[in-house]
């Protein structure tokens, strides 16, 4: 099979899936039940939350509760490494205090439970690192937070 597609990278990326998935119909069933983390729908998301600069993250909304900026946060820096802005995908216990605006302590006292639910991992380190299962709780926040909710 030979197909030629034309268009922005977005245009060409979509018409290769749906091409994939008409000439291999188990592709889309694994579409379906797959999660992985997309990155340009990532950084719309994050879009107006926060802002990625050569000297780390700036969050613009920092009244919701810690747990929640916690994640942005992480999700910021994941997304800010993957897309070659940060040197790292983690943040310190000092790090999340400063870009979040929660006090140190705040930030500790939520890391035991953000760990035990699966959203964040410790590094050896002992930096933390928001986990796929992380990234994914927080896109749905995200949406909820952005429908008023």
């Amino acid at each position: 099979m030979k197909a030629d597609f034309e268009g922005t990278a977005d245009e060409v990326f979509e018409a290769t899936l749906r091409f994939l998935t008409q000439v291999c119909p188990n592709l889309e069933i694994a579409q379906n039940i797959a999660y992985a983390p997309d990155l340009v729908k990532i950084s719309k998301e994050l879009a107006g939350l926060l802002k990625v600069t050569a000297d780390g993250l700036i969050m613009s909304v920092q009244d919701l509760p810690a747990s929640k900026v916690i994640c942005l946060a992480l999700l910021g820096a994941y997304a800010g490494d993957k897309l070659g802005k940060l040197g790292k995908d983690t943040l310190s216990s000092n790090d999340l205090a400063v870009v979040t605006g929660k006090a140190r302590k705040t930030v500790m006292n939520e890391m035991p439970q953000l760990v035990e639910r699966g959203y964040v991992e410790r590094t050896s380190e002992g930096e933390y690192l928001i986990t796929t299962l992380g990234i994914r709780r927080t896109e749905e926040m995200i949406e909820e937070f952005r429908a008023g909710g």
